[in-house]
């Protein structure tokens, strides 16, 4: 909830500085005064929709459990973790604004926003003693903390519709794209990820695609998908990035980890769910990490992530918003 307060704060700031209130601090070519008014008015309507552009997972603290005592490490590890989490001391958004497709006046009918946010913190692993007893007292348990710089990005599309009041916003959020987050040197990528459950099987490539917000994914709770995640490398470790459904995946040993979610039902208080009138949207993802980021005290963080906007079915979505 916080992020979202952060996220309208942020691009009202950003509306006052493109209507004249301040020096123009976001990244976009020097406008006049319409320009000026349709980025004013497209910050205010993205501001309005933070289930579009927030994830709400990614930031959180919840720990992943790799298992304890599972010999998953391996002989050669420098440390065996049992769990990890985040913890995210610094967030600083920028905007930029693209615009297109002119009307016959000279005015914009297409808006594209990325989101650009980096996150600054510490990567926590709690760990035990290689080929130790996992159950034993505190003193086989320590912590090891790493430097952590991601970069989260996504983009929203928005479109303008005919008005009779040209001071009156006439834009509208269209479309949303996923969500990827990439650590700072990171040679961990995804390089896809697949959605297998009853007649839906779909593969996703590049998480930036835009969904329209009538095509956004559905899935009906209480159904099993299972998810393959391709990436660059054989011995990543994946784990799921959902409230409560932060576990690692299965290693094929073929740069492929796949993993078994059982799709929540929000409605039954299985996690949080967006108020009356809101947008009825909920973000999942999935996380790789290097080998070494883990099992390796002394190897810097190195990760990727794509978390992606999802609906419960019956649930619908009108074609614009607001």
């Amino acid at each position: 909830m916080r992020s979202r307060f952060l996220l309208a704060a942020s691009l009202l700031a950003v509306t006052a500085l493109l209507a004249g209130c301040g020096k123009n601090a976001v990244n976009a070519p020097a406008a006049t005064d319409t320009s000026a008014l349709d980025r004013a008015q497209v910050a205010s309507v993205v501001a309005a929709e933070p289930e579009l552009v927030e994830d709400g997972q990614f930031e959180s603290t919840e720990a992943s459990s790799l298992g304890a005592g599972s010999g998953a490490a391996g002989a050669l590890a420098a440390i065996d973790p049992l769990r990890f989490w985040r913890v995210i001391t610094d967030v600083d958004r920028r905007f930029e604004f693209a615009f297109a497709d002119p009307d016959s006046a000279g005015r914009p009918t297409t808006a594209v926003v990325t989101v650009h946010k980096a996150l600054i913190g510490r990567f926590v692993i709690l760990t035990g003693v290689p080929g130790g007893d996992s159950t034993a007292p505190d003193s086989s348990v320590s912590v090891i903390r790493k430097p952590l710089a991601d970069h989260w990005v996504r983009r929203i599309l928005l479109k303008r519709f005919p008005t009779s009041d040209s001071t009156r916003s006439a834009w509208r959020v269209v479309a949303t794209s996923g969500v990827e987050v990439t650590s700072r040197e990171a040679t961990t990528r995804i390089a896809s990820l697949r959605f297998q459950s009853g007649a839906m099987d779909t593969t996703l490539t590049d998480p930036l695609q835009f969904f329209r917000l009538r095509h956004i994914l559905k899935l009906e709770p209480g159904t099993p998908v299972t998810l393959t995640v391709t990436t660059l490398r054989n011995d990543d470790v994946v784990v799921m990035c959902r409230f409560g459904h932060r576990f690692r995946f299965h290693n094929n040993g073929d740069n492929t980890y796949t993993g078994v979610w059982l799709v929540p039902d929000l409605r039954l208080g299985n996690g949080p769910r967006p108020g009356p009138g809101r947008p009825p949207v909920f973000h999942f993802g999935v996380n790789a990490l290097s080998h070494g980021t883990l099992f390796d005290d002394q190897a810097p963080y190195d990760s990727q992530a794509w978390l992606l906007p999802v609906l419960l079915a019956p649930d619908q979505i009108a074609d614009a918003l607001p």
